[in-house]
């Protein structure tokens, strides 16, 4: 048991991928009214890698008696927060199918938030990073050898094809600077499969784009919708719900009012009490709405569910519009800037240096 333990921690959080699979994975032996303990070891017999160490893992802290939020809690940072709090509510309500088939729709929706992410980002950076490697090679190779062919006629260098040659003479202090952004956006990207608040503030770079920063908001704000309404479905106290909400977010200004609203709420003002004096700001209209007056018309989960779809249509509309236009954007921007530094460093330098040479 002691190696399944070693095998299943691993010292890092899970990624989003192997939480979806375990999910799934316990569910199913949930509905089924299997043992955990026996079908999770037998799962972490055939499942791959680090998942199947999770199981296993899971299935020898349960033979020893722990339940199984008790062994969800002592993987430490490989299993989010919030994810425990979901299953233990579910436990604890004697409904632990639905929690996990909750928690496995919200992690879906954030994988495929992920993915349509990436895709918007693919093209436009391959675009980039060609144009980039263009200029810097025509800074530092091409246009050095311009001005030594005038030098070497005698003749002046014209001031354009100067500027250019002292620019490409500091080459080496701001050529990094792509390589190092697309490093951090690699970082971000990697850091945003991992599960352990399921990294939401790794997006926050990517809101220097053009019109990522609403997509980003929108998938932002349907994650929180889906969480909290998964949170207070399965009795989560609504106190610590909103604080797990906001956490899974990442955003440290909506973390910030959440425990604001949360310490009102724990203090006996009511939701809308809390939320109208001044709580979530960051939020939008619709969802603050939602959380104050939820329960006068209904259900806060019903209404934050009705909510979800919208913001996430609306952040695949950006998405379409991110994959359509940028790569536009990026082409005619690079184009300009292209013919305008050829126009200075190769067909204005080599029009004075034919004349030069044409003259007496």
């Amino acid at each position: 048991m002691a190696d399944d333990t070693a095998r299943g921690d691993g010292g890092r959080p899970a990624t989003i991928d192997e939480l979806v699979a375990l999910t799934e994975e316990i569910a199913a032996l949930a509905r089924a009214g299997s043992p955990l303990e026996a079908g999770l070891g037998r799962a972490g017999e055939e499942l791959p890698g680090r998942i199947g160490g999770l199981a296993e893992s899971l299935a020898g802290r349960m033979r020893d008696g722990a339940s199984l939020p008790d062994a969800l809690a002592a993987e430490g940072v490989a299993i989010p927060p919030l994810y425990r709090a979901v299953v233990e509510a579910g436990a604890r309500s004697g409904d632990l199918p639905a929690a996990l088939a909750g928690v496995s729709r919200y992690l879906r929706g954030f994988a495929e938030a992920r993915e349509s992410v990436g895709l918007a980002l693919w093209y436009p950076l391959i675009v980039a990073t060609v144009a980039y490697a263009l200029f810097v090679a025509l800074m530092v190779a091409f246009a050095p050898r311009l001005a030594s062919a005038f030098e070497s006629l005698g003749l002046a260098t014209p001031r354009a094809m100067a500027l250019v040659e002292r620019v490409g003479g500091t080459a080496w202090l701001w050529w990094p600077i792509w390589p190092i952004a697309l490093i951090l956006l690699a970082i971000a990207w990697v850091r945003s499969g991992r599960a352990a608040r399921f990294d939401g503030r790794s997006w926050s770079l990517l809101s220097l784009f053009p019109w990522m920063r609403s997509l980003v908001r929108d998938h932002r704000s349907a994650g929180f919708a889906e969480l909290l309404a998964l949170l207070l479905e399965n009795r989560v106290a609504y106190p610590k719900a909103v604080t797990l909400a906001a956490e899974a977010t990442g955003d440290a200004r909506l973390i910030a009012e959440a425990r604001g609203v949360a310490a009102d709420l724990e203090r006996g003002r009511s939701a809308e009490q809390a939320v109208s004096g001044g709580g979530f700001r960051s939020l939008s209209p619709m969802l603050r709405w939602a959380l104050a007056h939820g329960t006068a018309e209904g259900s806060v989960p019903r209404a934050l569910r009705n909510l979800a779809p919208m913001y996430r249509s609306r952040a695949a509309s950006s998405a379409v519009k991110l994959r359509v236009l940028l790569p536009s954007l990026i082409v005619a921007t690079v184009g300009a800037a292209a013919v305008l530094l050829y126009a200075l460093t190769v067909f204005a330098p080599l029009s004075g240096l034919l004349d030069e040479l044409a003259g007496p």
